[in-house]
């Protein structure tokens, strides 16, 4: 893929050209895997990207701060007294999603959240590099820098694979963690199944690989959450927004970004954490159903302490969908491993 930038005819945005990100899962095969190469084409009004300053404007928080953090540009927010709980996003999420659910932890624990990059206003990454590994080290680099030794790390659907994997190789670091709604293996994926507006919204959006149009992200997120009036017209620009940003990364959609580790890694890592674990899922989720994911990451887990929590009524998205339920079932649990 290449991402060319042709000139600038206001200084508040830019004109892009290119390809898109390729990785896995529902939105990664349906959202980024179908683009063929990118080729020359009129300018489009939807692909008018705003600038970072402008970006930052619609988007940062009031508590947001950037720093490098493992030799990458990194946006974080730091909230909140007491002990420390690390939240980290889904696919084409951002910090954002966690909005809810830091608003409320925030009153008893400390909350860190972060943009995965090259994902919300975090990134790119200068040298291009979205393993597992560096993923690893900018968890510990924040960590340092905010000088925290021990933390729950909380992940929910992709950031199931740096989650697992961190308990798994810092066990001295990590107090706990919550797992939401993530893989632990392949899984097929047929686009036939899919709601018929989410296949039509698929089919525009190839017409033109060099960006998402809003609608594409609305048919990704009402197929991932059961409550549809959290799909509001804010959330589905922020979508578009932030994920046609990370489109500026020349290399997002080669091999690179296909260093991301298999869900299956999740696998591998769970019988090696100790640490005191839930598996938090949404019940009605159609992505990594209960049955061949959410119990089988359960019944894997190395912890003694461990549990299992559902969440009727409740889809993939599980922080964006049913926050405050989601939320009530993991306070206990918090509660206990952080005596709060």
């Amino acid at each position: 893929m290449q991402l060319q930038w042709p000139l600038r005819r206001d200084p508040s945005v830019r004109y892009a050209q290119g390809g898109r990100m390729k990785v896995r899962g529902l939105m990664a095969v349906l959202a980024l895997g179908m683009a063929s190469a990118s080729t020359a084409q009129a300018p489009d009004p939807d692909s008018v990207f705003p600038t970072d300053a402008v970006m930052r404007q619609r988007y940062a928080l009031p508590g947001s701060k950037f720093a490098t953090i493992a030799g990458e540009p990194l946006h974080y927010v730091d909230e909140g007294k007491g002990p420390a709980i690390l939240l980290l996003h889904g696919s084409y999420a951002s910090l954002r999603q966690w909005d809810d659910w830091a608003r409320d932890l925030s009153k008893h624990y400390r909350v860190i959240r972060y943009d995965q990059s090259p994902a919300g206003l975090s990134g790119p990454s200068p040298v291009q590099d979205y393993s597992l590994d560096h993923r690893m080290a900018v968890i510990d680099g924040l960590m340092d820098k905010l000088k925290i030794d021990r933390f729950v790390i909380v992940g929910t659907s992709s950031a199931g694979v740096p989650t697992t994997a961190y308990a798994a190789t810092r066990p001295d670091r990590v107090i706990g963690m919550v797992a939401i709604n993530i893989a632990i293996a392949r899984f097929p994926f047929d686009l036939s199944t899919m709601p018929k507006s989410l296949q039509e919204a698929a089919a525009e959006d190839r017409t033109h690989p060099t960006f998402h149009r809003p609608n594409f992200w609305r048919q990704i997120l009402l197929a991932n959450v059961e409550d549809k009036t959290r799909v509001t017209p804010e959330l589905v620009q922020q979508w578009t927004d932030l994920n046609n940003r990370a489109l500026r990364d020349p290399e997002v959609g080669k091999a690179s970004y296909a260093q991301i580790t298999p869900f299956s890694r999740s696998a591998e890592d769970l019988p090696k954490i100790t640490a005191p674990t839930l598996i938090l899922w949404g019940r009605d989720d159609h992505e990594t159903p209960l049955d061949t994911h959410g119990i089988p990451a359960f019944a894997a887990s190395g912890a003694k302490d461990k549990t299992l929590e559902l969440v009727p009524n409740c889809g993939h998205m599980v922080p964006l969908d049913c926050p405050a339920r989601a939320l009530e079932r993991t306070l206990p649990f918090l509660q206990r491993i952080t005596g709060r």
